[in-house]
């Protein structure tokens, strides 16, 4: 079956490593590290079914103990999407998380989704150094 190019975005918070600094919040707290979006027209008879296929790719610098970092995405309101890796502050300071997803049979219209990270070890810190990259493709058909 062919497959139809609905949309595509992406948002380049920092393509390079130490192109920023943001604290990861130790859990529940979360925060919000880049934002993309997709629009899926209705009018476009290969809207559904769909696929929305989202990659992200986030620096991360350990700074005390092994934190755990969960990475969440959220589509409207809605957690679609978590994973957590553990980094060891004397065996890995730094380290690259990447991910790849793909959302079934999104909703048509808008969908935004937000990339977002937090730390569930109490007793350790990391930080958010890039690079912060996140993408999304809509394919229908």
């Amino acid at each position: 079956m062919v497959k139809t190019l609905l949309d595509y975005n992406a948002s380049v918070v920092t393509p390079i490593t130490n192109g920023v600094s943001i604290p990861v919040p130790i859990s529940p707290a979360g925060v919000q590290i880049a934002g993309t979006s997709v629009f899926i027209d209705p009018a476009v008879p290969a809207h559904f079914p769909n696929k929305v296929e989202l990659k992200a790719t986030i620096g991360v610098n350990v700074l005390l103990d092994t934190p755990n970092v969960l990475v969440r995405i959220w589509r409207a309101g809605f957690e679609i999407f978590y994973a957590r890796v553990e980094y060891e502050d004397l065996f890995n300071d730094h380290g690259i998380i990447s991910l790849h997803m793909v959302d079934i049979n999104a909703p048509a219209g808008v969908q935004n989704y937000q990339l977002i990270v937090e730390n569930q070890d109490t007793n350790s810190a990391a930080t958010v150094v890039g690079p912060v990259i996140f993408s999304a493709m809509a394919i229908g058909g």
